[in-house]
């Protein structure tokens, strides 16, 4: 139903000043999950498009934004409003995440973050953030989860997210300008989707990380996909509608879906 990778597109513009080196801190993510909207229209996330937008309103292609429990409006996550369309199909959420989640456990699947150039988590201008692929055996605690502290090698072959600038304040880390491809297999359907003007945020919570990734996915690829082979016809034409009636970015064009992934993350270590 869905195997996540990252891979990696072109360096965004301006080129970055900041760098990853051998004293970067690493990152490996322990879960990955797809955040969603509460009844109430509360989501984390980010306002990708810099507009608080209402239902039927003249920004955001109408679609209502959401807010966050602190307060915050303007979240885009329009990928919230198809997940009752996934959930009477094969591809309901619940199911997608648990294999996500096997993945990691498995090994499979070791999403890791770079942090270059951090001197500290509060006020730092220049930190960079690269993300990419990690391969090895894993250990995981009592919690079935990755163990903090593992070394593992960068995956042979595997493309990572160019290097981006970013920066800390009130104890986070953000970043923005991320184009990330996520290979994924739904149904029996091998797919790559483009994950364009991505943001990151991390932040230190206890002995782990938690963190979000949101950005926008093209509508015209996933119809296009809804409507070619493999798919069940009767999924496929529901995908589509959904899509066209939901796709919130960019601008007037109306041709992209925003979506936002929370995940924790734990230390580790590449062999250098």
């Amino acid at each position: 139903m869905l195997l996540l990778l990252v891979a990696c597109a072109a360096a965004p513009e301006p080129e970055p000043r900041c760098t990853v080196d051998e004293a970067s801190q690493v990152l490996v993510l322990r879960s990955l999950s797809f955040v969603v909207a509460d009844s109430e229209g509360i989501s984390e996330g980010f306002d990708l498009d810099g507009e608080a937008s209402t239902e039927g309103g003249t920004t955001g292609c109408g679609i209502a934004d959401y807010t966050t429990a602190s307060g915050n409006e303007g979240i885009d996550n329009a990928f919230s409003r198809i997940v009752p369309t996934l959930d009477a199909t094969e591809a309901r959420l619940s199911t997608i995440g648990a294999l996500v989640q096997d993945s990691i456990d498995s090994g499979e699947l070791l999403i890791t973050v770079e942090i270059g150039s951090l001197d500290a988590w509060t006020g730092d201008e220049c930190v960079a953030v690269e993300v990419g692929q990690a391969e090895g055996d894993v250990l995981l605690g009592t919690d079935g989860r990755l163990l903090d502290g593992q070394t593992f090698d960068r995956e042979d072959g595997a493309p990572s997210v160019s290097l981006v600038d970013g920066h800390t304040r009130d104890g986070a880390l953000l970043a923005s300008g991320l184009s990330i491809d996520l290979p994924v297999q739904i149904l029996d359907v091998a797919l790559s989707l483009p994950l364009r003007d991505g943001r990151v945020a991390i932040w230190p919570v206890d002995e782990h990380y938690a963190g979000l990734i949101g950005g926008s996915i093209s509508a015209g690829y996933i119809l296009e996909v809804a409507s070619g082979g493999g798919v069940d016809p009767a999924v496929g034409e529901l995908l589509s509608t959904v899509m066209s009636l939901h796709a919130d970015l960019p601008g007037d064009s109306c041709d992209a879906m925003s979506v936002t992934l929370g995940f924790e993350a734990v230390g580790a270590y590449f062999f250098e």
